[in-house]
């Protein structure tokens, strides 16, 4: 029981050090504007929602562990495949108006391989909260490693990929 409780702390723990870290940079690299942009919003969601709903369903699934529910894992699972659906449809709509807008900052094979990746692990997590796999842990703990994965991409992202026109995103 010790391995998993830690192995959960560990994931919460980088999510929110992500979360944290992600914060600094984009205060340091704010420009004279005393509001974020529209573009500067949608980029931190993409960055903190899944960030912090790894540390949360980390959280929540290392409690009810630790206090020996049966079936943690798949509980765990279940509110993990809900949000792996949930979080990409609902960002639908603005990622389709800044490709629109900002197109050097939408690369087809990563939207698509991040999207590819969120169906797949909601996939498993929906299988494994319906117990076709069992109540091994493992697909449960693979699986909330995807949005941690996807925070970070969007980390290097926003340091990285920057709009050509720096009013594009108004």
């Amino acid at each position: 029981m010790g391995d998993l409780t830690e192995a959960l702390a560990t994931i919460a723990e980088v999510a929110i050090g992500l979360a944290g870290f992600s914060g600094i940079v984009v205060v340091l690299s704010r420009t004279y504007e005393k509001r974020l942009t529209p573009l500067e919003r949608y980029r931190l969601t993409l960055l903190l929602v899944p960030s912090m709903a790894t540390s949360f369903i980390a959280l929540v699934v290392m409690g009810l562990h630790s206090s020996e529910l049966p079936g943690a894992f798949r509980i765990g699972s279940g509110i993990l495949a809900a949000f792996c659906l949930y979080f990409p449809a609902s960002q639908v709509r603005p990622t389709i108006h800044f490709r629109r807008r900002i197109p050097e900052m939408f690369h087809a094979p990563v939207v698509w391989g991040l999207l590819a990746g969120y169906l797949v692990v909601a996939s498993l997590g929906i299988t494994h909260a319906l117990g076709v796999f069992g109540p091994e842990p493992e697909i449960f703990l693979l699986g909330l490693l995807w949005p941690l994965f996807q925070s970070a991409v969007q980390f290097a992202r926003m340091l990285f990929i920057r709009p050509m026109d720096p009013d594009a995103d108004d």
